[in-house]
């Protein structure tokens, strides 16, 4: 029967190429939207996640990092130093912020998360320095690695926000949000150069506790002790941030997702059904010498699988080929190929040739062996 599907596949080489290509395409796009957001997923919190703390503290109606809403009075850092279970409090001060390289035009800006931490304490701060200082000092900034390829802000410029400056001191890793990075600078340099208030106002606490296992049941009992400040886990912090980036965008993935499908499905299924027509006398002949319906079944399915098998060979290699060079092309073409999701694609691809093979089967079914040796 292998041989009967090859045989009428392979008849006609052009309509073959056709609907290996369309299913190969569908695979690819499939594939490369899995990497996307796979790759966007891991880089959206990981900051938050990476961060040594406990339980973050952030003020009631907080909901991520990034929107940076939250406000806490300095003297909570204070109250919180006296809870038996905690070990270290560190203040941050957070603020999106557009910045650009001295030299450029002001209007060349690019986007930032602009963290003051306490350099004594470190917890907070770039996840892990690549070059230059590992602590910023009065007037430096510490930028991520990705802000400066993207921008080409190096160690020694100075990056401008109205009249005011800051030298590049460092380049850390681990803070890409895909669209802004993260920047740290310290507490009193943040307050500076923002304008604030020296002690008056926080965006958030970070905590480390003696015993981690007591971050859950403290965090209730601290939200009960001080109004107005919510206590989150890290994990549960990290989700709420990639909830507020990813959520908007994962309707719009799975719509092309499945129009993905669609095209993959369509091009085969229309491949194989028009090569099952083109052959409707030989199906009759083989049922008029005793071949049931079910053998001549499984020949129109070993097509469609033998078609969707090399469009997901070719589809998955396009992927793990292609995706790596777009993401040094598009910076924020952040891809994780992981071999479950390639595995996931295979299913799919199987389902889209058994999908496709059906309109054929029974087209099959309706063959009347009598109606060949007519005329």
């Amino acid at each position: 029967m292998l041989l009967v599907a090859r045989k009428n596949l392979f008849a006609e080489r052009v309509r073959l190429a056709i609907s290996v290509g369309g299913v190969a395409l569908s695979v690819f796009l499939i594939g490369v939207l899995l990497s996307l957001f796979r790759g966007w997923n891991q880089q959206v919190g990981g900051f938050v996640e990476k961060t040594p703390a406990d339980l973050w503290v952030a003020s009631d109606g907080t909901t991520d990092f990034l929107a940076a809403s939250s406000a806490l009075p300095g003297a909570l850092g204070g109250k919180l130093k006296f809870v038996p279970e905690v070990d270290v409090v560190s203040p941050l001060i957070v603020r999106p912020m557009e910045l650009y390289k001295s030299g450029n035009d002001p209007k060349d800006t690019f986007d930032v998360q602009f963290v003051g931490f306490d350099p004594v304490i470190g917890l907070g701060g770039p996840i892990k320095v690549e070059s230059g200082k590992d602590r910023p000092g009065p007037g430096d900034i510490i930028i991520d690695k990705e802000t400066s390829r993207r921008y080409h802000v190096n160690i020694g410029d100075r990056v401008i926000k109205g009249t005011k400056a800051l030298n590049v001191a460092g380049i850390a890793s681990g803070g890409d949000f895909v669209y802004t990075q993260v920047a740290f600078v310290t507490l009193d340099t943040a307050v500076q150069f923002l304008d604030l208030e020296p002690v008056t106002m926080r965006t958030f606490y970070l905590l480390t506790l003696k015993n981690p296992k007591d971050a859950p049941l403290l965090a209730h009992r601290l939200e009960v002790a001080t109004p107005g400040a919510k206590y989150i886990l890290p994990g549960d912090f990290a989700n709420e941030t990639r909830s507020r980036i990813l959520g908007n965008i994962l309707p719009i993935l799975i719509v092309v997702l499945v129009l993905a499908f669609i095209v993959g499905l369509s091009v085969a299924g229309l491949t194989i059904y028009t090569a099952t027509v083109e052959k409707s006398r030989e199906y009759g002949i083989l049922k008029a010498e005793g071949f049931t319906n079910p053998f001549l079944y499984r020949v129109v399915f070993e097509q469609s699988l033998i078609t969707g098998s090399l469009g997901f060979l070719i589809g998955a290699g396009l992927t793990l080929l292609v995706a790596p060079f777009a993401q040094d092309a598009v910076p924020q073409f952040v891809v994780f190929v992981r071999w479950q999701d390639i595995l996931g694609v295979a299913g799919i691809t199987l389902v889209m040739a058994l999908v496709a093979a059906y309109i054929p089967v029974r087209r099959i079914a309706s063959i009347d062996p009598v109606t060949v040796f007519k005329g």
